[in-house]
């Protein structure tokens, strides 16, 4: 049992790197496809990526030292039913007499056989019930599954062990395609609590036509690493540049306005699409006349009072505070009262901002006040 428990372990340590590397592209998947994320579908997607790692590692691991893999290691059983002659000389079970049936769970071929069955059955059961797909192409994936495995045993883990360091057995592909199949069969066994894949379907695209906070904060995040390329190459040839550049007011107002500026220039020939929104399928709109493009002034006007306005309220407060700090009589009250006004416009932005995450129609000041909002581009598949 331990032999088979080591590869669990493994992949339980290994799956949250994958989950991390996985998790951001699945999230645009679900966003361009269906607009919005379930939680069900999420929990069905990662425990297939953890069934198909942990598979993975039940057939390569434990890895042997590579000098102790020999030509005479491993070799080809190409014999059918082998394993099953040899439970049936080790066994000693006899059909006509119940009582020797337990010797079944002593023999070590048994074990070997049922194991290679139960291996893939959690395969069929996914093909089924989350991919459709029909009873011959699980057979073919799941032969194809299994002969996966056994030539990248017969290959010494591609090359890395100088000759295979386990068997091919053809038994194996018989055993992994018989577990396809049952999974296939026993299906409505195991996914009877659970909703049908068209539901899911169903449910996603009318959450979708909402657009969330959380849709538009990853199309945000993919602009800001597209079009912050420029600036980090630029902060990259003067690094002490780039550790002051926080503190310069002029840098980051200048920041502020290219980004203002850039995105206001692709907003507007793309008619409301930067590639953030078109990765996550929605699109700016007039709010008063939805599908209506806005026009650039108040594309303009949304960027500047966000990215020239808000996000940088927090820096020129800092700055604010210290030419206060360095000035005296009516220069004083004058910085302390811009550093007051810009901690007020930061504390608003911050409220505005938790208010629209714990809502799905509320828009930001800044579309409110430019009449914008976003709409969503998704279009339901037929027959989905």
């Amino acid at each position: 049992m331990e032999v088979y428990l080591k590869p669990i372990i493994a992949a339980c340590y290994v799956f949250p790197v994958l989950a991390v590397l996985f998790t951001l592209p699945y999230i645009i998947y679900e966003y361009h496809r269906y607009g919005s994320v379930l939680v069900i579908r999420t929990g069905v997607v990662y425990t297939f990526i953890f069934y198909m790692l942990t598979s993975y590692f039940m057939t390569v691991l434990p890895l042997p030292p590579v000098d102790s893999v020999t030509a005479d290691s491993a070799c080809m059983l190409l014999v059918p039913f082998d394993a099953v002659r040899r439970v049936a000389l080790s066994a000693n079970v006899v059909l006509s007499s119940p009582g020797t049936y337990l010797n079944l769970f002593k023999c070590g071929d048994f074990w070997q056989i049922a194991f290679n069955i139960l291996l893939l059955l959690p395969f069929g059961v996914y093909l089924r019930y989350y991919f459709k797909r029909p009873w011959w192409q699980v057979l073919i994936f799941s032969f194809g599954y299994s002969l996966f495995f056994e030539l990248t045993q017969l290959s010494g883990l591609y090359g890395i062990y100088p000759y295979p360091y386990r068997f091919f057995e053809v038994d194996d592909l018989i055993c992994n395609t018989l577990g396809g199949m049952l999974g296939y069969v026993m299906t409505p066994l195991f996914v009877f609590m659970l909703p049908k894949r068209e539901r899911m379907d169903e449910v996603a695209y009318n959450r979708g036509q909402i657009v969330s906070e959380f849709r538009r904060i990853i199309a945000w995040a993919l602009d800001m690493f597209i079009i912050m390329i420029p600036v980090a190459i630029f902060f990259a040839v003067d690094r002490a540049r780039f550790v002051n550049a926080v503190y310069n007011v002029r840098y980051v107002a200048g920041i502020a306005l290219y980004i203002s500026a850039v995105l206001t220039i692709i907003t507007s020939v793309t008619k409301g699409r930067t590639i953030g929104k078109a990765l996550v399928n929605i699109r700016l709109v007039s709010a008063d006349v939805k599908k209506k493009h806005c026009g650039v002034l108040r594309l303009a006007g949304r960027y500047f009072m966000l990215y020239v306005v808000s996000l940088p309220s927090p820096i020129y407060a800092y700055n604010l505070y210290h030419l206060a700090v360095d000035a005296q009589g009516w220069m004083f009250i004058l910085f302390m009262t811009a550093c007051v006004i810009c901690l007020l416009v930061t504390g608003y932005f911050a409220i505005d901002f938790m208010l629209c995450l714990f809502s799905s129609t509320r828009n930001m000041l800044y579309d409110r006040v430019m009449g914008i909002t976003h709409i969503n581009m998704v279009k339901k598949e037929l027959g989905r």
